[in-house]
């Protein structure tokens, strides 16, 4: 089952202009929005320690170590350790530019530190604490 985290430990929160993106594509592939939802995660490279992940995922995917966020109409799932420990909380926008410009764009709004691409980025843990996974993950 998975784990609806507390709002005032940490928030994933979508920009209108990247909701309005990932509806788009839900209808583009013909996805149930009822079990759909988008999830975010970090693996190891770029220049300062970590790059994000985002890919689609469906609600019976969703494990215990996950946490759901919902944001402009879009449902969000996290593994709880990659939150707490490596990206925090963060808002994810839509950059529209020329083809090799456009993405999407994370901010991490409280810890943490991106490099000046903001490609890659520094995991939260070790920067100013925040609740641990047991009091944000409920």
């Amino acid at each position: 089952m998975p784990i609806t985290i507390d709002q005032q430990d940490y928030t994933i929160g979508l920009t209108a202009r990247a909701a309005r993106v990932i509806h788009d594509a839900f209808a583009a592939e013909n996805v149930d929005r009822t079990s759909a939802m988008i999830r975010v995660g970090a693996h190891p490279g770029g220049c300062s320690g970590y790059k994000y992940d985002l890919d689609f995922a469906e609600a019976h995917q969703l494990t215990d170590k996950d946490c759901v966020f919902e944001s402009e109409g879009i449902r969000i799932a996290v593994d709880r350790t990659s939150l707490t420990d490596v990206l925090g909380s963060l808002e994810i926008d839509y950059r529209q530019g020329n083809l090799i410009e456009s993405g999407f764009v994370f901010r991490q709004l409280f810890n943490g530190a991106q490099c000046g691409c903001g490609e890659s980025f520094a995991p939260v843990k070790g920067s100013a604490p925040k609740a641990s996974p047991t009091e944000s993950c409920r």
